[in-house]
């Protein structure tokens, strides 16, 4: 890759992260809700853009990060899709110590991501959760928003590799093992205190949704694996987003709203991530199938 090359591909990955911290910006001036105060938000949204850009600059010869007038169309698409579908959801909450909902359009970044690469992934997680979150009148945080593009980032860097079905193996035993200490920290901790109620909340459900999410990942691997690479890939990389992107904005706000570690983990983490991951390992893959089948019958035409 020239050195030209490169330069264009760092000039646009800035831009793509300096255009999220201006949306973000104005949804704060903007919103009658929560607003962008104090170091601790500012902070964990350096450490966040930090971290996606030195695993750019780590990889930055690899095609996944090219950026062309299609990623561009496909990053306003992704976000538009992702903000609208999350405003419908918001209304449905989810037990626990924060202001979590069912989200089934957490396979729309995890798509996105997964297809179009981490550039796309990355901004139609971030972008779409500033604009769900400000349309819903809830305000603006900064580290979910960088959360939610860590959903589609993690499962685009998928392209870093030339063969997806070598990165199986090492990816299913990753994923395991997160979810398996998932389960242990809520079963060892299963009740914390509310930050806000103060009173002692039992989130030991969730120990059961991760047990299922995890059999229910790993035995799909082996099952899908026999009819397509992707279908299996996808599960993997997603649940792997989905457990990067919330364990950040979970752990972030140990800073930013002072939470115990137990709090962040059981009582925000887990109600997140757990349903997140469900919906995931069955809408992505079928989302995929779609788009693959829509795309070999273009190709026919």
């Amino acid at each position: 890759m020239t050195e030209q090359l490169k330069t264009n591909r760092t000039l646009t990955w800035v831009l793509v992260l300096l255009a999220f911290v201006v949306l973000m910006l104005l949804a704060s001036i903007l919103t009658s809700g929560d607003k962008i105060r104090g170091i601790a938000p500012i902070g964990m949204t350096a450490v966040g853009l930090i971290g996606v850009f030195a695993v750019y600059l780590l990889t930055a010869k690899n095609d996944a990060w090219q950026v062309g007038t299609r990623q561009v169309v496909y990053m306003a698409i992704g976000a538009a899709l992702y903000g609208v579908f999350n405003y419908l959801f918001n209304v449905i909450p989810m037990p626990s110590v924060s202001q979590v909902a069912l989200r089934p359009s957490v396979c729309i970044p995890v798509f996105f991501g997964y297809v179009f690469g981490p550039v796309v992934g990355f901004f139609t997680g971030a972008v779409g959760n500033i604009l769900s979150d400000f349309a819903f009148g809830w305000g603006v945080y900064p580290a979910w928003d960088i959360g939610n593009g860590l959903m589609g980032f993690v499962p685009g860097l998928v392209l870093l590799f030339a063969d997806k079905k070598r990165s199986l193996n090492f990816l299913t035993i990753v994923v395991g093992v997160l979810m398996a200490l998932a389960v242990l920290l809520v079963l060892l901790n299963p009740k914390v205190v509310g930050p806000w109620s103060g009173e002692i909340e039992d989130f030991t459900l969730w120990a059961w949704v991760f047990i299922v999410g995890a059999a229910v990942v790993i035995a799909s691997r082996f099952l899908l694996e026999h009819y397509s690479v992707d279908l299996a890939a996808v599960n993997l990389w997603g649940t792997l987003g989905i457990i990067v992107g919330i364990g950040f904005a979970s752990l972030a706000d140990i800073w930013v709203n002072g939470y115990s570690f137990a709090t962040a983990i059981i009582g925000e983490f887990a109600p997140a991530a757990g349903p997140n991951i469900i919906n995931s390992m069955i809408l992505t893959p079928i989302l995929l199938a779609a788009y693959d089948a829509i795309r070999a019958r273009v190709g026919r035409g």
